[in-house]
């Protein structure tokens, strides 16, 4: 009988002790990846589970280039491997270990613990609190925590359980063994037969059986394709037109109320005709922009402000314009309306009132490429990574080259700069701000445009400057000095080093690399410090 009691005693205790276990278990379920003296950064992989979010909205969340991901297989699902760069750091509360660090911006119900499951499958260690300091509209760091070993055959990937994972299963999932695997995971693995949903394991993963992606361009392929917009000529560009994707346009009635416009400017209007954009009335836009609240500013520009908004479901951008500025207004409309492009911003429609002039854009959620190449952290994001740069350099050649050659009408945008580059929520640039655009007559000789100087400092060829002239060459010659600033991140005027007082074209710095005894070390001291190292030596030793 004693015997019979003890038995079901145990029965009866053991799913409590289990349960205790398991919570004992939950409160460290995860370890950051202590840093090494040999080691400070390195190139990670982030498991992340597929919870219903597409690729762009991953991407948004881990601010990286959705093309980088690698697929992998994980029962009837596709999950991703993300590419991160790691680097060791200290959190708030003093732990050193290695993390790669995104920015989330708080909503409004979020808490830490539901966040980090819900974007980052539980991998963002808690440091300071955070689950009961979470404020709504609040930007938060995420540590996001990763690995780095000594080997250069073998990557860490950060893996959070499922339910129903094995260590066996896990090791074959990503191609190595169970004693690799608690080798990294000695706190949580002692018991290779227990193991908890939720924990965060680093697996050691040969850096030959990580998935590959297709190959992408890189920026030195962007240098080519700059030399092709060089040379192209005029014969050989194409007059087709293609057929418009915007929406239809409402046929409501509007009245231009200010008469400056309507005497001086109702035959451009008039002329976009079969693309006319969506005119709206001044409340529209007053009530999208809450009265152009001044925390809806998002830009200002030479020609005015730029406001977010809603429209009905849509989010959208508004340029308020002052109305002296309707010479620059209308050589936007005129532009966009004829052009069609996902590489170039898209114009929903306009309106005017109260003295002021209103352009209507898409919203483009990450802001302009200036923001995130120069100071990222001081403006809430993460710098960039060589294959977004490369992906965002080719977005950007495409928008320019689809307004110089594959349209009626031949455009010059005369202003292509990097805060004149927007990027979506999956790192996606578009070109944007046709504010200074000209139309340029399609010859066969080359097409020259006697203007007076306009444009950025820093991003006009010398031609322009001396003879007032403007071809497509221009905008050509403005992205080459773009795609400087994506390989060193620094801006188009930069102090020169011998007279600091004076500025100097970062052209003329790339030009003095290949100046050097040495170009291919002078080229990698040139390169932007915030890839970390993280890039491809064979692309900069092109």
């Amino acid at each position: 009988m004693v015997s019979l009691s003890h038995h079901l005693l145990a029965c009866l205790t053991l799913p409590l002790l289990v349960t205790l276990l398991v919570r004992i278990c939950k409160a460290d379920d995860m370890y950051p990846f202590p840093c090494s003296q040999e080691i400070q950064k390195c190139d990670a992989l982030l498991y992340h589970t597929n919870t219903g979010l597409d690729e762009v909205e991953i991407a948004s969340y881990y601010s990286v280039d959705p093309s980088t991901f690698r697929p992998i297989s994980h029962g009837n699902n596709k999950d991703y491997l993300i590419p991160v760069p790691c680097s060791c750091g200290d959190t708030d509360n003093g732990t050193q270990a290695y993390f790669y660090d995104v920015y989330y911006t708080v909503k409004e119900g979020d808490t830490f613990r539901n966040v980090s499951a819900r974007f980052y499958n539980g991998q963002a260690l808690e440091v300071g609190g955070e689950e009961n300091n979470f404020p709504t509209g609040s930007k938060v760091t995420m540590h996001l925590i990763c690995g780095c070993l000594e080997s250069q055959s073998t990557t860490v990937v950060t893996y959070t359980v499922q339910q129903g994972d094995s260590l066996s299963s896990m090791a074959t999932q990503l191609s190595t063994s169970i004693n690799d695997i608690q080798s990294l995971n000695r706190n949580l693995t002692s018991n290779p037969d227990f193991i908890n949903s939720g924990w965060v394991l680093y697996v050691p993963m040969a850096k030959d059986r990580i998935p590959a992606v297709p190959k992408r361009m890189t920026l030195f392929s962007m240098i080519a394709l700059l030399i092709i917009l060089v040379r192209r000529k005029a014969q050989q560009m194409s007059e087709e037109d293609p057929k418009p994707v915007s929406k239809s346009i409402s046929a409501r009635a509007f009245s231009l109320q200010n008469s400056f416009l309507y005497k001086d400017n109702i035959e451009d209007v008039t002329a976009f005709e079969s693309d006319r954009p969506m005119i709206y009335s001044l409340e529209e836009i007053e009530e999208a922009t809450d009265d152009f609240d001044e925390t809806k500013k998002i830009g200002t520009g030479g020609y005015g402000y730029v406001y977010h908004g809603i429209l009905g479901a849509k989010e959208v951008a508004v340029k308020k314009m002052k109305s002296s500025k309707s010479k620059e207004f209308f050589a936007e409309l005129k532009v966009l309306c004829k052009v069609h492009h996902i590489n170039v911003v898209e114009l929903l429609g306009f309106a005017s009132g109260d003295d002021h002039l209103y352009l209507v854009y898409e919203y483009v959620q990450n802001g302009s490429l200036n923001d995130h190449l120069h100071e990222p952290l001081l403006k809430g994001h993460q710098p960039l990574s060589w294959t977004a740069r490369a992906q965002i350099a080719l977005d950007a050649a495409k928008g320019i080259e689809y307004i110089h050659d594959h349209t009626k009408a031949r455009y010059v945008h005369r202003d292509i700069k990097t805060s004149n580059i927007l990027l979506d929520k999956g790192l996606r640039a578009k070109v944007a701000d046709f504010g200074l655009a000209k139309l340029v007559e399609r010859t066969n000789e080359e097409d020259l445009l006697a203007t007076r100087l306009v444009g950025t400092p820093g991003y006009l060829p010398p031609e322009s400057v001396m003879e007032l002239q403007v071809t497509p060459k221009t905008d050509v010659f403005a992205f080459g000095v773009v795609l400087a600033e994506l390989i060193t991140g620094q801006r188009a005027l930069v102090r020169d080093n011998k007279e600091p007082n004076k500025m100097t074209s970062l052209i003329t710095v790339v030009n003095n690399v290949f100046e050097e005894e040495n170009p291919e070390s002078a080229l990698e001291e040139v390169i932007d410090g915030s890839l970390r190292g993280s890039y491809p030596m064979e692309d900069v030793y092109k």
